[in-house]
């Protein structure tokens, strides 16, 4: 018997959560359901299935902190499914939001094509960038350490407060000892995780440097490690995010915006407000790509160049460091997209 959804488009928005899901299924016209469900992308394949026979189904949901694990199930089953950005999701200004409100603005947004779609990146490079996220929380919690015990000797006035963090100095630290045994405990512990943490960043350090030996993505890393700053784990950070596929971005402007280094300005009257935009992508990205520009504008002629006339112009060094690193991403966008190296005191 033939289904009267046969080669029917029908718009399915979910709103991810922990715990539930909020699904709403509608046509191009009309909202069929809205209903929650427990979060398990099988039963929702299930109930589509037997109440929408032989339609063609569009799924989409939110880039979340549930990752890509939905799309990888739908897209494997052959469903057309999109993930797309939560910043993207146009507002109409209502202050009411509720789960059932989103479900619905998903679905409605998706059957006008107004949604933008993430590139779903490939298992192998959600892998590489969980090793960033565990290499980034291993020298944070290094800091922390390090925090602690600088806040321990100053409280107790010791001489080493003032040593340099080296070697010798974590020497001299496990011959410190304080008036009770049970803090001096505590305090020897301290130090043996700085050690471990230690050993641990040098091993992710080792795993990140191997990716650079993949045949895939080693000539991209190799390229950027070049440019005179930017070091092995920086420079595959750089391919693992930005370059893990050729073309990701239409232009250099796409992928500075992406990282939120392009200048925003909203004037209204004489007052005008300046500010960055974009920031589509990693956060700790941006950082540690203002990091590198320091370090590349003392070897660059072009880039110190850039920094002298927007520091001149704007009497902000912030403002000159911003506009080097863009400069920057610039050269590092040619050099990948035009498979050429890097050429120093070249503008981009």
């Amino acid at each position: 018997m033939k289904s009267c959804f046969e080669n029917k488009d029908i718009y399915v928005g979910i709103d991810v959560h922990k715990k539930r899901w909020v699904v709403t299924v509608r046509t191009y016209d009309l909202e069929l359901k809205t209903f929650s469900m427990q979060p398990a992308a099988e039963e929702l394949e299930k109930y589509l299935v037997n109440n929408y026979k032989d339609a063609l189904l569009h799924i989409v949901y939110e880039c979340c902190f549930s990752g890509f694990w939905i799309y990888d199930y739908f897209q494997g089953k052959g469903y057309d499914i999109i993930v797309t950005p939560t910043n993207r999701i146009y507002r109409d200004g209502s202050v009411v939001k509720t789960d059932k409100i989103d479900s619905r603005k998903l679905a409605f947004q998706h059957s006008r094509g107004l949604l933008r779609e993430v590139k779903v990146p490939t298992i192998k490079i959600r892998e590489y960038r969980s090793l960033f996220r565990i290499y980034d929380k291993e020298k944070m919690r290094l800091g922390q350490i390090l925090r602690q015990v600088r806040s321990i000797l100053e409280a107790k006035n010791h001489p080493l407060k003032w040593e340099k963090w080296n070697k010798e100095m974590i020497e001299k630290l496990r011959a410190v000892k304080f008036q009770e045994e049970i803090f001096n405990k505590k305090f020897t512990s301290l130090i043996n995780e700085y050690d471990y943490v230690k050993e641990q960043i040098r091993d992710t350090e080792k795993r990140i440097e191997e990716i650079s030996e993949e045949e895939e993505l080693g000539e991209r890393i190799k390229r950027i490690e070049k440019i005179n700053g930017i070091g092995i784990v920086s420079a595959v950070r750089m391919v693992v995010y930005l370059f893990d596929i050729k073309g990701r971005f239409e232009s250099g402007e796409k992928l500075v915006h992406y990282v939120g280094l392009t200048p925003g300005e909203h004037s209204s009257g004489e007052e005008i407000i300046r500010s960055r935009t974009g920031l589509v992508g990693n956060k700790q990205l941006r950082s540690i790509i203002i990091q590198l520009a320091w370090v590349a504008v003392r070897k660059d002629g072009s880039l110190l160049n850039k920094f002298e006339r927007v520091y001149k112009k704007s009497g902000s060094k912030q403002k000159a460091i911003v506009a080097v690193a863009r400069k920057l991403m610039m050269k590092v966008y040619t050099i990948t997209e035009k498979e050429e190296d890097y050429v120093i005191n070249i503008a981009a």
